[in-house]
């Protein structure tokens, strides 16, 4: 047993001083200057994955020189060579070509059963078993105020089948920072870490336009994908007669390969304007995105995020919770590495986990390094919890 915690903490350790290739940059839009977030980088050598921030923002750390991949769902794709990035903060620009309109594809199937024939696809494609090391943050508000967060590196071990996903959770490193009463446990967040993984694999989130009922209620359609001659999108919005809560859905799909892309789903503001004025609305904001990739035959998430905002009543007192998660794969591995069953994390998040850091591994190992807002966030948690305690 000693051994296999030593092995751990080697791997630990050694993940995260290998890295001696440290670049800034920050990605911006080619005609307004504007920072762009949400871009999915790779480093196409070392199977490592990024994301900006909302400042457009990302550092990445590489074990060795790579050729560095940009892409964002509204953005023309761009490579670059790491050795070419020398600048403290290098500038990258990305080209939009949302003018051009997406058209409408006629198809011979319901674009509901094209999105049936792409889910049974894409779970007979996802790679499997693998190892995805993970950043994973999450940032909660009570009455629009932040009142906690957590993040951690977290190893997925992925292993079973495509019909049948399970994983093993273990904890690198974590951050629990801030005060709850009661009113968020991690009951109540809307997923849970030892069954994400599955859901995301089974691409559970669209099971809501698969069933018969979504054909009265949405409106399909299968457009053009303007930024790639390769991708379609179906597009499954709900008719404004259809009632509860229903979420804008847009599914990106690789034409030859027949598989999933990218989901992304969101419920509109005329939407929960709506059920705000339901009594027993408890919504108040849904959204969820997912990005997968496919490099070198190997088919895997790359990130994704989760907002969910509700209602709760906590000693009387209404109050408004939001929620906000995202995750990070920063290493993908088809191989897998031993370790002890009694180390596996079981709980459904991070929240109540104690804090555990050896190395900054936010800054240096995350993938999406903290904007200068959300650092003053921590920064004033970390004082509230440290003047009560």
């Amino acid at each position: 047993m000693k051994r296999k915690i030593l092995f751990f903490l080697l791997f630990v350790f050694s993940m995260s001083f290998a890295q001696n290739i440290s670049i800034k940059i920050v990605v911006k839009d080619f005609e307004t200057d504007t920072p762009i977030d949400e871009v999915t980088i790779t480093a196409l050598k070392t199977n490592q994955g990024f994301l900006t921030n909302s400042d457009g923002a990302v550092q990445i750390n590489l074990t060795k020189h790579s050729i560095i991949e940009f892409t964002h769902s509204t953005y023309n794709s761009f490579s670059v060579k790491s050795e070419s990035l020398t600048k403290k903060i290098n500038i990258i620009y990305l080209d939009s070509k949302t003018q051009l309109l997406e058209e409408v594809v006629l198809t011979k199937d319901h674009p509901q059963d094209i999105l049936k024939s792409l889910v049974e696809t894409s779970k007979d494609k996802i790679t499997i078993p693998a190892n995805l090391k993970v950043y994973l943050r999450e940032f909660y508000k009570r009455n629009d105020k932040f009142v906690f967060f957590n993040d951690g590196l977290v190893n997925f071990q992925i292993f079973g089948n495509s019909r049948k996903i399970e994983t093993d959770i273990l904890v690198e490193q974590n951050r629990a920072i801030g005060l709850l009463d009661g009113d968020i446990d991690d009951g109540v967040l809307g997923y849970n870490l030892n069954n994400i993984i599955e859901n995301y694999y089974q691409f559970a989130y669209v099971d809501e336009i698969l069933s018969k009922r979504a054909r009265k209620d949405y409106d399909f359609q299968v457009k053009t994908y303007p930024l790639n001659e390769d991708y379609l999108v179906i597009r499954a919005l709900p008719y404004d007669s259809a009632n509860g809560v229903l979420s804008d859905f847009y599914v990106v799909y690789d034409i030859k390969k027949r598989i999933i892309m990218e989901v992304s789903a969101m419920i509109t503001n005329k939407r929960l304007k709506l059920l705000e004025e339901e009594e027993n609305s408890k919504i108040h904001k849904l959204e969820f995105k997912n990005v997968f990739k496919f490099e070198d035959g190997f088919y895997h998430l790359a990130n994704s995020k989760e907002v969910i905002g509700f209602y709760k009543k906590y000693k009387g007192e209404k109050r408004k919770i939001e929620v906000k998660n995202n995750m990070v794969v920063t290493n993908f591995d088809k191989k897998m590495f031993e370790y002890d069953k009694k180390n596996i994390f079981t709980d459904k998040s991070l929240i109540n986990r104690k804090t555990t850091v050896f190395t900054e591994y936010w800054e240096f190992d995350s993938g999406l390094i903290p904007t200068v807002k959300e650092k003053e966030i921590i920064q004033s948690l970390v004082a509230l919890k440290d003047s009560i305690e």
